[in-house]
């Protein structure tokens, strides 16, 4: 198979990376008569970003219409796409053999390709276009690779042996999972620097069906602070310091009957935890768990402070734990928001120590243990949800560290 397109270059310089003509792109997308309610996934201008961020409920055809994205681009340009999860377990054969399933069963292939494919196969690591005839006969299958899979944790592995010249389309499908390892980031500008090299040509995608506002990802973009101002249905792009340009874009609702059936049918529960399922953006846009308050102050009911110099930091923010007496709970923690830190305070993080107030992850070994002690019997009390969710955030990210530094 030949590439469609005579290709270009940027600037007429090879090492730039392929002119793409995104018009034509996106005529020959909407040649496929893709159904509406799945997500498009040039929402973006990929000529002003360097990374488009989308994340949703489920269902909404956020991989697959990249994978079908990643097939024009294919078919036009040659363009091989690196997809990339979390783990490499994730990416085995086992795992991963239904990616494609619905491209297929869709007839997209044979649609792109004019038929001359009309399937693919997994095979290495590696998705490969091939021909079936009327039999379910293989009759022909493609030499070359159109898209290479790999986990964040084979990104050392891959400094050596990866080299895609033509590799201008990445998407990190899954990139918020339940947890952020500690050097997830890094692997995955790793892998990313390994694929690119010093083209300017590519596009890195990513997408997430769980919309965590406090994800440790968003961090790492410095990007928190806009994406906690995001609702349904919001798209920007952002600008980092150094002017990396990035898209991010929330989706908007899914009011389709068909989602509004099969949520009465089976996801008809006032429950949070499944807003990633039902869709329901009317309940918060915000993935969180339920934690309990801090208790509302009651006549005659005594709360007494004992010390207030206790804070966590990470990911820029903080909050501050003040253990306090209560006459009806004994000992207990309360976990308040915080704008700014003291000169006698004593913080925890899971980075830098940057001076003398500064501690490690849990304190082990310190009178802080005790705070810890505390909520394994749940006596931490939490102003919002959002305090609540950013501890777990923190104790999963002190974990890793903790890990990745016994490892190494």
């Amino acid at each position: 198979m030949k590439p469609v397109k005579h290709i270009e270059y940027i600037d007429g310089l090879p090492d730039k990376g392929i002119k793409v003509d995104w018009k034509l792109v996106k005529r020959e997308y909407k040649k496929l008569n893709i159904p509406s309610q799945y997500h498009y996934p040039l929402n973006c201008d990929p000529t002003q970003c360097g990374y488009a961020i989308d994340m949703s409920d489920r269902s909404r055809g956020k991989t697959t219409n990249k994978l079908i994205l990643g097939l024009i681009l294919y078919r036009l340009y040659g363009i091989k796409m690196t997809y990339i999860r979390q783990s490499k377990n994730d990416v085995t054969k086992q795992n991963l053999e239904t990616l494609y399933e619905t491209v297929i069963s869709c007839d997209y292939i044979s649609k792109i390709f004019d038929d001359e494919f009309n399937s693919c196969f997994y095979y290495g690591h590696r998705w490969r276009l091939c021909r079936y005839n009327d039999m379910g006969e293989l009759e022909e299958k493609a030499e070359d690779f159109f898209t290479f899979c790999c986990g964040l944790d084979q990104s050392d592995s891959l400094k050596s042996t990866t080299n895609m010249p033509t590799g201008d389309m990445i998407f990190f499908d899954e990139f918020i999972s339940t947890t952020y390892g500690y050097s997830d980031f890094i692997r995955f500008s790793d892998i990313c620097k390994t694929i690119i090299r010093d083209r300017i040509s590519p596009i890195i995608f990513m997408s997430s069906n769980t919309i965590n506002m406090d994800s440790q990802w968003f961090a790492e973009f410095d990007i928190q602070d806009a994406v906690r101002c995001m609702g349904a249905g919001d798209y920007q792009y952002i600008e980092s310091e150094g002017g990396t340009r990035i898209f991010l874009e929330i989706l908007g609702v899914d009011t389709s009957e068909k989602r509004m059936q099969v949520n009465k049918r089976f996801w008809g529960f006032n429950n949070p935890k499944l807003l990633s399922i039902q869709g329901d953006m009317n309940k918060g846009v915000w993935a969180t768990d339920n934690y309990q308050r801090i208790p509302q102050d009651v006549r005659g009911v005594e709360v007494q402070t004992l010390l207030t110099r206790l804070y966590i930091e990470n990911s820029g923010k903080i909050v501050r734990l003040r253990l306090v007496n209560h006459d009806n709970l004994g000992l207990c923690v309360y976990v308040e928001p915080a704008k700014e830190l003291r000169p006698d305070s004593i913080v925890l993080t899971a980075g830098d120590i940057i001076d003398e107030r500064y501690i490690f992850g849990f304190g082990r070994g310190t009178f802080i243990e005790q705070f810890f002690e505390l909520r394994k019997k749940n006596k931490w009390y939490y102003a919002r949800n959002a305090e609540g969710n950013f501890v777990k955030n923190y104790i999963a990210l002190v974990k890793s560290t903790m890990m990745a530094n016994f490892m190494t």
